[in-house]
């Protein structure tokens, strides 16, 4: 009996460890997901910025892991999430950031009408 005693306690104890194990990793994406959002509400509120005063702004932002910000539609998207909603009422110029930090200028180019998004 001791022995099926102790062998119920290492399988209750191999599932409490897959449960935590299980619960890291979905706290982590949980994590990443708001970085990646933070990311994309950083930038669109240093293009908000350009657009309503005219002056060039500098971001910092940090794009997780298995991310990609980008700008389509005149949105900021980052894996499905976009915004402002109805977009700028001026084209972007940028391309495609992956995994890792920057340090991004925002600036206006009034002969093209564009808004430029440059490292």
């Amino acid at each position: 009996m001791p022995a099926l005693r102790t062998l119920a306690l290492v399988i209750l104890a191999a599932f409490v460890v897959s449960i935590f194990i299980l619960g890291y990793q979905f706290l982590q994406g949980l994590d990443r997901e708001r970085r990646a959002r933070d990311a994309a509400l950083e930038l669109n509120k240093g293009v908000q910025t350009m657009i309503a005063t005219g002056n060039p702004q500098t971001v910092e932002i940090t794009v997780p892991a298995g991310y990609k910000l980008k700008f389509e539609n005149q949105r900021v998207t980052i894996n499905g999430f976009a915004i402002p909603e109805n977009g700028y009422q001026l084209p972007v110029a940028a391309h495609e950031f992956s995994e890792g930090s920057y340090r991004l200028t925002i600036t206006f180019e009034p002969e093209n009408d564009l808004i430029v998004v440059s490292e």
